[in-house]
């Protein structure tokens, strides 16, 4: 395990366009040193591969943050469901709070989406509705027109896919303390 990091080091690390003469310095400097050569290659060759180490760490922490987001939203997702079931089993609509305004509760929705289905998507292509493959969006700008109208309907139908979303509770926050994020809170529950 690496317990020191190196002067050398923390000059390649922090490198700008701003810094070149003084990298250029730092370099000249270890190489007019009364060193061995190969201690020179290695100084320069490891404080330059610490910043792959770094990257590396850096990415792999990224994807540690990214996993802990997404299971945050997952969590968050999960509560708010459930509580609505809950709010649903005792008849409650708003639950008015003195530290954040309201939870309210919002019923279960769908949410549609036009899609179109291609049933001849050779016949579009010819008659110019394409891109290197077929241009949905040009097609659906022309569905309900009277130009290009026939073929267009003779090729390809529009069906509705709806996507069902399950009833939520919702925090409302108070205005004047939207910023203020530090709360103390009471025990509730026996």
């Amino acid at each position: 395990m690496k317990t020191q990091r190196y002067r050398f080091e923390q000059t390649v690390q922090s490198a700008t366009a701003k810094t070149k003469e003084w990298l250029k310095d730092e370099l000249r400097a270890i190489l007019e040193s009364d060193k061995d050569y190969t201690r020179k290659a290695d100084y320069i060759g490891f404080s330059v591969l610490s910043i792959d180490k770094r990257i590396e760490s850096i990415e792999e922490e990224i994807k540690e943050l990214q996993e802990l987001k997404k299971s945050l939203k997952t969590a968050k997702e999960l509560v708010l469901t459930i509580g609505a079931e809950v709010f649903i089993e005792y008849g409650i609509d708003r639950l008015d709070g003195a530290g954040i305004s309201s939870i309210t509760f919002t019923g279960a929705t769908t949410a549609d989406k036009t899609k179109l289905v291609v049933s001849d998507a050779e016949e579009l292509i010819n008659a110019g509705f394409y891109k290197k493959v077929i241009d949905e969006e040009k097609i659906l700008q022309f569905y309900s027109s009277d130009k290009y109208a026939n073929i267009i309907q003779e090729n390809c139908s529009l069906e509705v896919v709806s996507n069902p979303k399950p009833a939520k509770i919702k925090i409302n926050k108070r205005r004047s303390s939207a910023n203020n994020t530090d709360v103390t809170f009471t025990e509730v529950a026996s």
